[in-house]
């Protein structure tokens, strides 16, 4: 049963990766001063924090951080949604996201994640 459970919150914490991904796809969107900005930041900064994550932050990645990096790092990635969702005035998917965040997170540190 715990097994389960580890797998499905390994599955949660991939979802999260896509809602931030999508986060900062609808800011740099919202934040773009002409359409075709609006559309090179919609695809850029997502793009960007997928590839800084890819390279420093993810399981496999290829440039391994120190511990104290890698929780900053964490941070920064996953805690900046709430502060963007807050700012494009959606207070409920901001305090929703940020406990689903910090729910998944205590249970990766529980069970050794």
């Amino acid at each position: 049963m715990i097994e389960m459970l580890q797998m499905l919150n390994l599955g949660l914490r991939f979802l999260l990766e896509l809602i931030v991904l999508t986060v900062y796809g609808f800011w740099g969107y919202r934040i773009g001063w002409s359409a075709w900005s609006s559309r090179a930041l919609c695809i850029g900064l997502p793009l960007s924090a997928a590839v800084l994550w890819g390279l420093l932050g993810s399981p496999k990645a290829t440039f391994a951080l120190p511990a104290p990096l890698h929780q900053l790092l964490e941070l920064m990635m996953f805690g900046l949604p709430v502060i963007l969702l807050f700012r494009m005035n959606h207070p409920a998917l901001a305090v929703l996201y940020g406990a689903v965040v910090l729910a998944n997170k205590v249970l990766m540190i529980v069970w050794n994640q």
